[in-house]
């Protein structure tokens, strides 16, 4: 993948490059890379077993489905500072002349010509766990509303071993998962067993690229505390030295009682914030990489952190972070991305890559970096990026009968959306400035290519949500993990054997 252009002003940094590609390069199967001589890589054993995709895409002309029409569940309702993706998905004919919304409504016109169909869209404005309730009255009803889902994986990534959604796998289907508009592995990664998928990760569906968890670095304080450029930390990340001790290192001794009222309180100036609790580590205790689950000669999980010592150094490591005396956990509040703005922290976590929407970091005063979580040990093959555990992803109904009919649509969608959409939203919507700077782009080409975990992060609800408490636990009591996690052990193992013998009896298998 070519390092083109990157942001020159602010957090502009890396985020243009990503989506300025060609629709051949963008957003790759997790895990796969292909990089230009001197480019900085993001994988050391990067892949090369993407489809070839030079060259147009012939494989649906002629179909003609005569105006018939393709059902779309969309989700609207709102969720954190990023809001909701469905901009990117049904867009408005009331903001015509905006450049992301033309590209969207003509993304869409495109696909609806291409084929000869008429995109409905179903607006639902649920939350993640009412959306459950919604979807089995139409599945459970046996009714053919719908012939794409689009929702949180948090609430309905349980819903896969009840019968509720149709085998993405099925030889009706015509999906290619090897076109580079895929996330393959995420999806395989979220699979019950060998020959069994049924979630969609994709171009398409916008919210999984809005939700990759990233950190933000204020250049001019670090250069400030350090009198050095902050852009030697994009040197660490390519020399894989970005890690949990580096991290801690540079926020050590960081704080500043900015309001001079011996008070550590808001409006001080911390080395690192975050928004405390389990779910705002959820991005470390993914990218620490422990090994969550092994899978047998079937494709069958079993959890596996009980194996080596690495989930016990990633929770002391995340110990580390949260009791250093240059961090604030007191920004859950949603006032974190204000709190970086106003030059309140040197790092911050929390946001995802739709934060980068958000105005107020265009005004702010000092330069930013937008940097990937960080490698648990040096010698680690690849950074992780996290999406988030209410991402909203794919799904189609086991009343949607067609297979091949929903599966040819959603090809179209997700190459036309690589094509038009995702370059323009980056470019234009963002109204960034761009210049040649490779270690900057780099960057967000580091976060996009490696997506990894998205089991436990669909399916830590439906086992009780005590995975990732566990980790946090551990960090936060300065525990050993291994003591915590011998304490829940039996229960999630069970709940694990349960949630997939429950699959296999409703399969048949």
């Amino acid at each position: 993948m070519t390092l083109s252009q990157s942001i020159k002003k602010r957090l502009c940094i890396a985020l243009a490059s990503l989506l300025l590609l060609s629709s051949a390069a963008v957003l790759v199967g997790c895990g796969e890379t292909t990089d230009s001589p001197g480019s900085v890589t993001n994988n050391r054993n990067p892949s090369s077993d993407g489809a070839e995709t030079d060259g147009e895409d012939h494989r649906f002309d002629g179909i003609n489905y005569h105006g018939r029409e393709f059902r779309i569940y969309t989700s609207i309702n709102k969720l954190g500072s990023m809001g909701n993706s469905n901009f990117l998905i049904e867009g408005d004919p009331d903001l015509d002349g905006n450049l992301v919304n033309d590209a969207v409504m003509e993304r869409n016109v495109a696909v609806e010509e291409a084929l000869g169909v008429k995109l409905v869209f179903i607006p639902a404005d649920v939350g993640q766990m009412e959306v459950q309730a919604d979807i089995k009255k139409y599945s459970s009803g046996g009714l053919d509303e719908f012939d794409l889902i689009i929702n949180d994986i948090f609430g309905l990534g349980p819903l896969v071993i009840s019968g509720h959604f149709r085998n993405v796998l099925d030889p009706e289907c015509e999906f290619d998962f090897d076109r580079p508009y895929w996330y393959r592995d995420f999806m395989e990664d979220l699979r019950m067993m060998d020959g069994y998928q049924y979630v969609l990760a994709g171009d398409f569906f916008a919210d999984i690229l809005r939700s990759a968890h990233l950190l933000l670095l204020n250049k001019d304080l670090y250069q400030d505390y350090y009198n050095r450029s902050a852009d030697e930390v994009y040197d660490l990340v390519a020399n894989y030295e970005w890690t949990y001790d580096k991290m801690n290192e540079i926020i050590t001794d960081k704080y500043v009682d900015l309001n001079l009222n011996n008070t550590v309180d808001r409006g001080d100036r911390f080395g690192y914030i975050n928004g405390g609790s389990w779910g705002w580590f959820i991005p470390f205790s993914v990218s620490g990489n422990p090994p969550y689950i092994v899978r047998d000669e079937e494709g069958v999980p079993s959890f596996s952190l009980h194996e080596g010592d690495r989930a016990n150094t990633l929770a002391a490591k995340m110990g580390l972070l949260i009791h250093n005396e240059s961090t604030s956990l007191e920004f859950g509040d949603g006032t974190m991305l204000n709190a970086f703005t106003n030059g309140e922290c040197l790092i911050a976590s929390g946001e995802r890559m739709g934060s980068l929407e958000n105005p107020i970091l265009r005004q702010m005063e000092s330069d930013a970096a937008v940097l990937p979580y960080p490698l648990l040990f040096s010698s680690d093959e690849k950074y992780v990026t996290s999406a988030h555990d209410t991402t909203e992803m794919g799904f189609i109904l086991t009343t949607s009968k067609d297979m091949a009919f929903i599966s040819v649509v959603t090809e179209v969608l997700n190459r036309e959306t690589a094509k038009t959409v995702v370059p323009k939203y980056y470019r234009e919507s963002l109204q960034l400035q761009c210049v040649d700077d490779e270690k900057a782009s780099a960057m967000l080409d580091i976060i996009h290519d490696n997506f990894d975990n998205s089991f436990i992060l669909a399916y830590n609800n439906a086992l009780g949500n005590t995975v990732f408490d566990a980790i946090y636990t551990a960090a936060h009591d300065n525990r050993e993990f291994s003591v915590v996690y011998k304490g829940i052990q039996r229960a999630i193992d069970k709940k694990l054997n349960q949630f997939i013998n429950q699959f296999r009896r409703q399969q048949g298998i």
